[in-house]
């Protein structure tokens, strides 16, 4: 059976039908949920873009594959060809097949892979690593760093299924969209004006942000007031619905070719972004909601079962992996550390984990746990907003999904269990060094490039 990865650049779930937006950005992709399993509480592991997508291929967390920020220290996996002078191969010291990545693991079994997207311009240049073909499209419209239109990735991807997959065939398509910059017409946006889908922050609170003076803070964004934010997410609804049309052209082709049910459909993304909810507009930013909570919709294929249309487990896409594999009916690679999410699908699955761990290592150095209910998060390095970023905060996850009350005081022995939790899991996942240290100890890559022009709080 064939597979399909979408994979949409910066969408948050809570902006997505599925997910119950009130802003009509995506009856394709909520079609294609009405198909499928949605995971409610989906997280990417590491953010952003570099360090998710490190995980998402490599099924391991980035405390482990060595990518937990952008920059040069995100130019490689640890893996043994680049741990040692002579990985070997098979019967020799080091095996690489229980380090194989997922594109790899369709070539190694003799499956074809097909990668189209403007990714590895991040660039990351182990993430286009032994793919049967790899398609990175122009856009005649911008010279602007990766940022192709999604259509250009689609109309590639439409000529790849045109040319025929078989059944084992893996396609991953990437789309830019809806990440900046936002290119989307007046018309596109009229139809998401006024509708208001943030109560944070308040009007308040933005008045306070005026006062910052850092990356993407108020002032810096041209955020004044509340109607200044609710513009700049109408522009961000357009984005997405645009993404959202280009998805309904590629299921519609897969349908016309009669592909659509026995195709392994997984659809996610590499990150969100916040809107100003923490003091910063339009970026991703830290491991607080707005950048770490992505969508993730699985839709097996017709032979497969599927019991719930809805699952609340916690979930990363250091997880996208090996459900991939499971449903290709390929063995995991022995270094993988993410779970199939088959039987959760499939209903099978009776017990799954109680925590997850998060990690963002671009403009702050943080790691967070995240439990059923408590959100605890330690940072590192506070980037540019050491005056405004505490060392440590929990959050009442039932009572304040937004993040906006820390309660540590007031829950002093939760966040000493959460603390200890945080601390085994970094123990048992680091080996020898655990990288986002060393993202803290160097500062994190987008605190040093901007820390000179931009300043601080």
């Amino acid at each position: 059976m064939p597979t399909l990865y979408i994979d949409i650049d910066s969408l948050r779930p809570d902006h997505v039908g599925a997910y119950g937006y009130k802003g009509e950005t995506t009856p394709n992709i909520d079609a294609l949920a009405a198909d499928g399993v949605v995971f409610e509480r989906a997280y990417c592991a590491n953010s952003p873009c570099i360090p998710s997508r490190a995980g998402t291929i490599t099924g391991r967390y980035g405390v482990d594959n060595g990518v937990e920020t952008h920059g040069k220290a995100s130019q490689q996996l640890r893996h043994p060809a680049t741990m040692v002078d002579w990985a070997g191969g098979p019967g020799e010291a080091l095996p690489v097949e229980e380090w194989n990545t997922l594109p790899e693991l369709f070539y190694e079994n003799g499956q074809r892979s097909v990668g189209i997207g403007s990714f590895p311009q991040h660039p990351a240049p182990w993430f286009y690593h032994v793919w049967s073909e790899y398609h990175q499209p122009r856009s005649p419209n911008t010279d602007i760093f990766q940022a192709i239109e999604a259509e250009y990735v689609i109309d590639r991807a439409l000529e790849v299924l045109d040319r025929g997959v078989d059944d084992e065939t893996f396609l991953y398509v990437q789309m830019w969209d809806p990440h900046t910059p936002y290119n989307r017409t007046d018309e596109q946006i009229e139809r998401f004006r006024d509708l208001d889908p943030h109560p944070y922050p308040t009007e308040d609170e933005i008045e306070r942000h005026q006062g910052w003076d850092a990356w993407h803070s108020a002032t810096h964004m041209g955020i004044e007031d509340k109607a200044a934010l609710d513009e700049m997410l109408s522009h961000y609804d357009a984005e997405i619905r645009h993404a959202d049309e280009q998805v309904g052209l590629l299921l519609e082709r897969l349908k016309s070719l009669g592909l659509y049910e026995d195709t392994t459909i997984v659809l996610s993304a590499d990150h969100g972004e916040e809107f100003g909810e923490h003091g910063l507009y339009r970026e991703h930013w830290s491991t607080h909601d707005g950048t770490q909570h992505v969508p993730l919709i699985v839709k097996p294929p017709a032979d497969a079962s599927r019991e719930h249309a809805v699952r609340t487990e916690l979930v990363t896409n250091v997880d996208i992996a090996p459900t991939i594999a499971d449903y290709a009916g390929l063995e995991r690679p022995a270094r993988w550390q993410g779970r199939s999410l088959r039987g959760l699908v499939e209903g099978t699955e009776e017990s799954w984990r109680d925590h997850i761990v998060v990690d963002h290592g671009l403009y702050t150095a943080q790691r967070a746990v995240r439990s059923d209910q408590w959100k605890y998060i330690k940072t590192y390095h506070p980037g540019m907003w050491d005056s405004v970023i505490p060392e440590e905060q929990l959050f009442d996850m039932n009572n304040d999904p937004w993040e906006q009350e820390n309660v540590i005081d007031e829950h002093g022995d939760v966040a000493t269990e959460l603390r200890d939790v945080l601390d085994e899991w970094g123990d048992a996942h680091a080996g020898d060094s655990d990288p986002l240290q060393a993202v803290a100890r160097d500062g994190p890559s987008g605190y040093n490039a901007f820390r000179d022009d931009w300043g601080g709080v």
